[in-house]
C-alpha cells in the first residue's frame, strides 16, 4: 500500500486533546513518536516520509533502480504480519515498503531492513518466500512481522534491546531468549569464540585453559542485566496499570532504565513530561486497552 493514514496532516494544527487523538491514531499505524522529538519535528519527518512513499508508488524514486526486479510483498503476507505486530505490539505498519530480493538478504537471511536517514525503511524478504512460508527454519510472516517491529523504531536512537522487540514476535523459544545478542555481530562472534577456545587451550594442557570463558560469562551477565531492568520497567507498568509489553516497544533505553527504578505509584506523573507521554499512558492504560 505504502501509504500512511492522512492524520499526519493535522498534526501542525490541532489542540493538545486533538493531538492525543491524532498522535494515538497514528501510533496504532506504527508512525512513532519518537523519544526527543516534537510534534513538529515528527509532522516534518511524515512530510518527507509521505513524499518517499509516493515517490516509490510513482516508481519515480531514486531507489527504483533498487527495486526494479524485486517483486513487493503479497498483500496476504502483509495482514498475517500485521496479526502479529497487533497481537504484540498494537501496531498495524501497512505502509512500510517491502519486497522479495535474495540478492538483498543474501543466502542465509531471512530478511533485512535498509534505513534512509532514519526516515524511510525498506524491507526486503528472501525470495524463496515466494513459493513457501517456510525457509531454513523462519516463517515468511513472522519474518516480515520482525522486520517491521525494526522498521517502526527506525527513528528511535541506538538500542541494546534492538533484537529484543522483534524477536519476541517469534514462536521458537530459543530465538525468544538468545536473539538479542545478535544485535550486534561482536557479541555472539566472541562469545562462541570464548567456549571454543576453552578445549583448544585445554588440549595444550596451557593452565590458563579457562580464561576464554571470561568473555561468554560477562556477555550473559550483560544480558542479565538488561533483561532484569527491562522486566522490573515492565512489572512497575502493569503494577501501575499500563499494558508493558507495546508501550516498551515506544520506549528509548534511557526511558526503560528510569521505569525500572520508578516506584508505580508515580508513573502517572509523567503525563505531564510531554504530549508524548500522556497519549503513550492514555492509550495503554488497560481500562481502555482493546
Amino acid at each position: 500500500m505504502m501509504q500512511i493514514p492522512p492524520a499526519w496532516k493535522k498534526l501542525r494544527k490541532g489542540s493538545p486533546e486533538e493531538l492525543c487523538t491524532l498522535l494515538a491514531e497514528l501510533d496504532s499505524a506504527g508512525l512513532f513518536l519518537a523519544p526527543g522529538e516534537t510534534v513538529e519535528q515528527f509532522a516534518d519527518r511524515l512530510a518527507v516520509l509521505h513524499k518517499e512513499l509516493t515517490s516509490l508508488r510513482n516508481k519515480s524514486s531514486e531507489f527504483s533502480e533498487l527495486i526494479a526486479q524485486a517483486p513487493p510483498v503479497s498483500r496476504v503476507l502483509y495482514r498475517k504480519a500485521g496479526r502479529l505486530t497487533w497481537k504484540q505490539y498494537r501496531f498495524r505498519a501497512d505502509w512500510v515498503p517491502s519486497w522479495y530480493s535474495s540478492r538483498q538478504t543474501g543466502f542465509f537471511s531471512a530478511g533485512v531492513q535498509l534505513g534512509v536517514d532514519d526516515r524511510l525503511p525498506l524491507l526486503f524478504l528472501h525470495g524463496g518466500f515466494i513459493r513457501k512460508h517456510r525457509r531454513l527454519g523462519y516463517n515468511a510472516g513472522e519474518t516480515l512481522a520482525h522486520e517491521m517491529v525494526h522498521a517502526v523504531r527506525i527513528a528511535f536512537p541506538p538500542s541494546a534491546y534492538e533484537e529484543y522487540f522483534p524477536c519476541r514476535i517469534n514462536r521458537i523459544r530459543f530465538r525468544k531468549i538468545a536473539g538479542n545478542l545478535f544485535r550486534r555481530w561482536e557479541l555472539p562472534a566472541l562469545f562462541f569464540c570464548g567456549l571454543a577456545a576453552v578445549p583448544v587451550l585445554a588440549v595444550t594442557e596451557c593452565p590458563y585453559w579457562y580464561l576464554p570463558l571470561i568473555l561468554p560469562l560477562v556477555i550473559v551477565l550483560r544480558e542479565m542485566v538488561l533483561l532484569r531492568r527491562l522486566g522490573r520497567a515492565a512489572g512497575n507498568l502493569q503494577q501501575a496499570g499500563f499494558d508493558a509489553r507495546p508501550l516498551l516497544l515506544r520506549l528509548s533505553d534511557r526511558e526503560i532504565f528510569e521505569l525500572a527504578a520508578l516506584a508505580p505509584e508515580k508513573i502517572q506523573m509523567k503525563r505531564n513530561e510531554s504530549i508524548r507521554w500522556n497519549m503513550l499512558l492514555q492509550k495503554f492504560c488497560l481500562k481502555h486497552t482493546r
